[in-house]
C-alpha cells in the first residue's frame, strides 16, 4: 500500500499556501464544519486534482454519510476528463462496524495515494447514547483513528477525514463531534465556515500550532477554487 509522499494540493492556491503546500502525506488531515460548508466539495476537488496530476495514482473514498452526489462528482470531473473516475474507488459502509471493516481492508487493495473518509464521525454518532454506549463508541472511534494514523505513517498514504459538528452548550459556538479525538489524531485540522456571501467559505487552520491562519475559498461548478474579490 506504499504511496508517494507528496502533498495533495487542494486546488485552492491561498489554502495550499496556508497548509504548507497541500494535505500532509503519511498523516491524518481533518476538515470539519457545519453542513453545506464545502467539506465534501473541497475533498473531492483535491482528489480529482491529485488523480489528474499523478496519472498512476489511485484514490479511495469512504462515503460513510451516504450522501455523495454522483451527478455533482461527474460535473466536477468532466473538465479534467471522466476517465479519472476509473481510479477513484467508492465504498459506502452502512454501520460503524462496517466502517471499521472498510478501513481495515485498505491495505489489501494495493497501492493507494489518497483516502477520504466523509465523514469519520457520521456513523459514530448513531452509536452514542447513554454513558456506556457513548464510552464504547468513543473507544471504537479512538481505535479506528489510531489504526488510520499508523497506516498513514507506515505507508505514506494521505488520509483526509471530514467531521461533523455539534453545538457547544450555553454558547453560540460549534465544535467537531468527538473533538478531543479528532484534534489529538489529526496532524492538520482545518475548519470550514459559511460567510454572508453565497458560495464563499472561510477556511481556518487550527493545527499544527504556529501555522494558524485563515483564507477564503469559493465553491463553484467544478469544485473549490480561489475566491475572487
Amino acid at each position: 500500500m506504499a504511496a508517494r509522499r507528496t502533498r495533495v494540493r487542494t486546488g485552492v492556491g491561498p489554502l495550499d499556501a496556508l497548509i504548507g503546500g497541500g494535505f500532509e502525506p503519511g498523516a491524518v488531515n481533518v476538515v470539519y464544519g457545519e453542513a453545506a460548508t464545502g467539506k465534501t466539495t473541497l475533498c473531492l476537488t483535491a482528489t480529482l486534482g491529485h488523480l489528474e496530476e499523478h496519472r498512476a495514482a489511485e484514490a479511495y473514498v469512504v462515503d460513510s454519510d451516504g450522501k455523495l452526489n454522483v451527478g455533482r462528482l461527474t460535473q466536477m470531473a468532466r473538465p479534467r476528463g471522466l476517465g479519472l473516475l476509473r481510479r477513484l474507488h467508492l465504498h459506502v459502509p452502512n454501520s460503524f462496524s462496517e466502517q471499521e471493516e472498510t478501513l481495515e481492508s485498505l491495505p489489501a487493495l494495493g497501492p493507494l495515494d489518497l483516502v477520504v473518509v466523509d465523514s469519520v464521525t457520521g456513523l459514530y454518532r448513531g452509536e452514542t447514547g447513554d454513558e456506556e454506549r457513548t464510552y464504547q463508541a468513543n473507544k471504537e472511534l479512538n481505535r479506528q483513528l489510531g489504526y488510520i494514523t499508523e497506516m498513514a505513517a507506515s505507508s505514506g498514504v494521505t488520509f483526509v477525514l471530514t467531521g461533523q459538528v455539534r453545538s457547544v452548550p450555553e454558547t453560540q459556538r460549534v465544535e467537531p463531534v468527538a473533538p478531543r479525538l479528532l484534534r489529538y489524531w489529526g496532524a492538520l485540522v482545518l475548519r470550514l465556515e459559511a460567510t454572508a456571501r453565497p458560495g464563499l467559505r472561510q477556511a481556518t487552520l487550527e493545527k499544527p500550532p504556529g501555522r494558524q491562519g485563515a483564507v477564503y475559498l469559493a465553491l463553484g461548478e467544478t469544485g473549490a477554487e480561489e475566491a475572487r474579490s
